[in-house]
């Protein structure tokens, strides 16, 4: 991971998941295509239990209420420059392996001043959950696709 991505992740762990709930954040890094990509994934109520002057309690059109909803969030960079990109177009899908997927755009949002990729997505049950996300950057004509598998803790 490199500098920024980890600034992101100390902000995250230090001003929007408490403590308790640290335990559930988690987060992994891939590389294809000339990307690298930093996802991370964080409980939706850690979230919700933020003051209301929180921006991140805005995001995406509101935390969602419910149980097992999750924050899905990834962070694109150029492989060899480091060079964070910031006009790509980012979907995920993720599924409980074996039973329900959930497939949506990941919005554009700034983090500590960084920009990031990301939604709330029902992550429900002990299973593994594989997270496909599809980068799309302007002029190309593939989306670059990186999976990912996630176990809650």
């Amino acid at each position: 991971m490199n500098t920024d991505t980890l600034k992101l992740l100390a902000w995250i762990a230090f001003t929007v998941v408490p403590s308790a709930a640290l335990a559930d954040v988690g987060n992994e890094t891939k590389s294809a295509a000339g990307l690298k990509v930093d996802l991370g994934i964080v409980p939706a109520e850690t979230i919700r239990s933020r003051p209301e002057e929180y921006a991140e309690l805005r995001m995406h059109g509101g935390v969602p209420s419910g149980k097992s909803m999750y924050h899905v969030m990834v962070a694109v960079f150029d492989a060899d420059t480091g060079v964070r990109i910031t006009d790509a177009q980012v979907r995920a899908r993720v599924e409980e392996v074996g039973l329900t997927s959930e497939d949506k755009k990941l919005e554009p949002m700034r983090i500590a001043g960084a920009l990031t990729y990301g939604n709330f997505f029902r992550m429900a049950g002990q299973g593994t959950f594989r997270i496909v996300v599809q980068i799309r950057r302007p002029g190309t004509t593939r989306a670059t696709e990186m999976q990912f598998e996630h176990r809650h803790r």
